[in-house]
């Protein structure tokens, strides 16, 4: 164990695991082996249309990812690890999204030729497994020893310099986008509107630089008070309240959940790594809360403010979920899980003359923040390939678009066949690795820049659930705004120590 002052306080961190520490855990193989096994047979016992073939690679694949999900459990890694976190969400990615989607028989609606589901499942679960193998093995590679090289600090006034600046030009793009649309009341009128919103077409990078300030200004107040909310954890939970309904007034009434939560995320993982420990007990709050959420803002993203009926007692939350089709099951296959939409995508691709997209959703990923002027003519979108995919060649003619998530396998799938599907686990592996290693080395350093910037590294690991585009939009959103603050302080103080100027690590 390693001790590590930030501020007035100690932090006790623990390792990087090593090959002495896998031996020493070889045990939790073994108990994810029986708790995953156990549980696939009492669900075949309680759940009549589980008993199929696809239950048995499905539950090597809970087996394969679960193994992290125990240690997790089991109190072997940090809280927010990235390896333990991509346990975590994969053991429901793999394991319990494709036995929901057939023990409740809920499938991605409209697609056109349905392949046999189970089949296709199962189909999709072999996939996985060899998929897991591969990021297992690439994952338990051992790293380097080469010796690192010193952090150099940030200076702290530059710091606060350069992030009031940002935050400032920040506030001025969300009142330019606010004045777009004649005030307040304009604005709150279109982003609870239709969930279209064609209003916002061209607006891409104001809408980017909008959303900047209230993490940006979050993490100024972390390092200015980190010791004064270190030792008055109340103030803490109300300045992480305060971000989340900032964030969600301007991010998250357009429409898009993850504008609210991974944000409110990455500022918990931030004061996880400076201000005080998280405990599991709080994450499982956090969690419970997050579920809430999710299932709460379904509703409102396909029914717009009239979700407030049920606050008003005019409307049941039942009655508003079987309008809108947000029930519990889509938000537990849907949301958190990508199994059905990948299915199809798979068995399109075997058992069909499909074209692959050959990585054209990747390039319409990056032209989308590139001015019409300078691209006129579009790659191919995952909108186009995905729609056509699901919905049949006619889609595109009768108006009809896709706008499903399909994952960093599916989108690969898409692009360029099963064989992509599979080095895309490999690609996993090695972003988890990176972001573990660099987490792990923030986690156990005391200098404050990468402490202020592990946590963007660390939602890389999102990939599993998300497609370029959505990785490229976030880092731009919330990571390059703070990272640029981060890199001018740290610019500054490395231009003080050769000027020998005195450095302002305070």
């Amino acid at each position: 164990m390693t001790a590590v002052s930030v501020g007035t306080r100690h932090v006790t961190t623990a390792p990087a695991e090593g090959a002495g520490t896998e031996r020493r855990h070889s045990g939790d193989g073994a108990l994810a082996t029986v708790l995953v096994t156990s549980l696939s047979i009492v669900l075949a016992i309680l759940v009549p249309s589980v008993r199929h073939w696809f239950l048995v690679p499905v539950t090597l694949s809970g087996i394969l990812i679960g193994v992290d999900t125990v240690k997790w459990f089991r109190l072997r890694t940090d809280i927010f690890d990235p390896r333990a976190y991509l346990g975590l969400t994969g053991f429901h990615f793999f394991y319990l999204t494709p036995i929901l989607h057939v023990a409740l028989d809920h499938w991605v609606k409209r697609v056109y030729d349905p392949p046999d589901w189970q089949q296709a499942i199962g189909t999709l679960a072999v996939f996985n497994v060899i998929g897991l193998v591969i990021y297992r093995c690439v994952v338990a590679i051992p790293s380097r020893g080469g010796r690192r090289r010193p952090t150099r600090e940030l200076d702290t006034r530059a710091f606060y310099r350069f992030g009031l600046l940002a935050a400032l030009v920040s506030i001025v793009a969300f009142g330019a986008e606010i004045a777009r649309f004649g005030g307040p009341a304009g604005f709150i009128t279109v982003m609870t509107g239709t969930f279209l919103r064609p209003e916002l077409a061209g607006m891409g990078w104001l809408i980017i630089l909008a959303e900047a300030f209230p993490a940006i200004l979050f993490a100024l107040v972390v390092v200015r008070w980190r010791g004064t909310l270190a030792r008055r954890p109340g103030l803490l939970v109300l300045l992480l309240i305060g971000l989340a309904v900032t964030q969600f007034f301007v991010g998250g009434l357009k429409g898009s959940r993850s504008s609210t939560l991974w944000p409110v995320l990455l500022c918990l993982i931030l004061v996880h790594l400076m201000v005080r420990e998280i405990s599991r007990k709080a994450m499982f709050t956090f969690t419970a809360v997050v579920l809430v959420f999710l299932y709460a803002y379904g509703l409102y993203k396909t029914a717009g403010t009239s979700v407030l009926d049920v606050a008003r007692g005019t409307r049941t939350v039942q009655e508003v979920s079987s309008e809108t089709g947000r029930d519990l099951p889509t938000m537990l296959t849907g949301d958190l899980g990508r199994a059905d939409v990948q299915a199809v995508i798979l068995d399109r691709h075997l058992h069909h003359s499909v074209v692959p997209a050959y990585g054209s959703t990747y390039l319409a990923g990056l032209s989308v923040f590139v001015p019409r002027v300078l691209l006129p003519e579009r790659p191919t979108s995952k909108l186009d390939v995905g729609s056509q995919l699901l919905y049949g060649p006619e889609a595109l003619a009768a108006e009809g678009r896709s706008s499903k998530v399909y994952g960093i396998t599916g989108e690969a799938i898409m692009n360029f066949g099963p064989l992509g599907g599979l080095v895309s686990f490999a690609v996993l592996g090695m972003i988890v690795r990176f972001a573990r290693r660099y987490y792990l080395r923030a986690r156990q350093q005391a200098a404050l820049a990468p402490k202020l910037l592990a946590p963007m590294v660390w939602a890389l690991v999102g990939v599993i659930s998300a497609d370029f585009d959505n990785i490229i939009a976030f880092q731009l959103k919330y990571a390059l705004p703070l990272a640029t603050v981060v890199l001018l302080a740290r610019a500054r103080n490395r231009a003080a120590t050769n000027g020998l100027q005195p450095l302002r690590t305070r």
